[in-house]
């Protein structure tokens, strides 16, 4: 592989992660943790040694709420890499508070127990995490020229108190950096809120994996400086270079995504969750995450964080065969 495809790929990642993230800015999280959670480095690993998983989050500024969430799994040998999405409104237990949604589980928790966290929950190891910032994705895009994307529908949203117009036409477009943060951050006019959202950001995912692709070396370097500023983590440096290795045998025909399996409903006080069901998301962790063995080992999720127990219908959607879903 020559020196300029292999600085590419090094570029792919944060590249990959950064186009995803709309409502994103970097929060300044604390280490108030209200429970103790289990140290990631001791959680073991499952199926391939070979396999790196980073836990990304993108942040609400003015909440210090993580808005995406997402587990990066890469197959160091063959090259696959597999993108588990977590819906920001799944329901967990990581806090005796009234507020349960995992998109609080950062500012809760903070960074040095946030990866233990997820670890613990998922039942596989986590190599690290990284918190993404959105003030970036402009300049990103257009350092690469922006990207042609297929827009699904008449995009059309106007919120003054933050600053928000998005207005882009259904079809084939060629989206700047400007028109970028608005795809990414559409949400009000899909059937299913935020799980359409999530949907929309696969497809630029997609777009930007492919645009990187083609870059010229200008756009490279221009690409490198833009997104260093954009990436808060606790990678070691032999993690990313694990990373680096693991992307020379990978391409955008090789990233698989996926969301956590589950269905939305209303809680008591009429707040929306998402509720995970056990056996899909057993097997997504196990196909995407490249966790074999996980269901008989009995580590995805021990302590039941995701399960509503005090709720019948939480606890009914957790406990379904998954061919069920959704229920009635």
């Amino acid at each position: 592989m020559s020196p300029y495809n292999r600085l590419r790929i090094l570029l792919l990642l944060p590249l990959l992660l950064l186009c995803l993230f709309a409502p994103l800015l970097r929060a300044q999280a604390t280490d108030n943790a209200s429970t103790e959670v289990p140290d990631a480095e001791a959680l073991p690993s499952l199926g391939d040694a070979k396999v790196l998983r980073i836990l990304v989050m993108g942040c609400d500024a003015a909440e210090r709420l993580t808005d995406s969430i997402f587990i990066l799994a890469l197959q160091v040998e063959s090259g696959e890499v597999g993108v588990v999405q977590i819906p920001r409104d799944t329901y967990a237990r990581y806090t005796e508070r009234d507020y349960k949604k995992i998109n609080g589980a950062w500012s809760q928790l903070g960074p040095s127990t946030i990866r233990g966290f997820y670890a613990s929950a998922l039942g596989v190891a986590l190599d690290g995490f990284v918190v993404l910032n959105l003030s970036d994705l402009r300049g990103m895009v257009d350092a690469v020229g922006g990207v042609d994307v297929e827009i699904p529908m008449d995009m059309d949203y106007s919120d003054p108190a933050q600053k928000l117009e998005i207005h882009l036409k259904a079809g084939q477009v060629h989206l700047d950096g400007k028109g970028a943060e608005q795809f990414v951050r559409y949400r009000s006019g899909y059937a299913n809120a935020d799980l359409g959202r999530l949907d929309a950001q696969k497809l630029f995912m997609e777009a930007f994996a492919k645009r990187v692709q083609s870059l010229r070396p200008s756009q490279v370097w221009r690409m490198l400086a833009a997104s260093l500023t954009a990436l808060q983590t606790d990678l070691s440096l032999p993690a990313i270079f694990r990373t680096v290795s693991a992307f020379d045998t990978s391409s955008a025909e090789s990233i698989r995504f996926v969301t956590l399996p589950g269905q939305a409903l209303q809680g008591n006080s009429g707040a929306w969750y998402y509720s995970l069901n056990r056996e899909g998301a057993l097997r997504v962790c196990e196909e995407y995450l490249f966790a074999k063995g996980l269901a008989e080992s009995g580590r995805f999720d021990p302590e039941g964080i995701f399960d509503r127990k005090d709720h019948p219908r939480f606890h009914q959607i957790y406990l379904a065969p998954e061919e069920e879903l959704p229920l009635e």
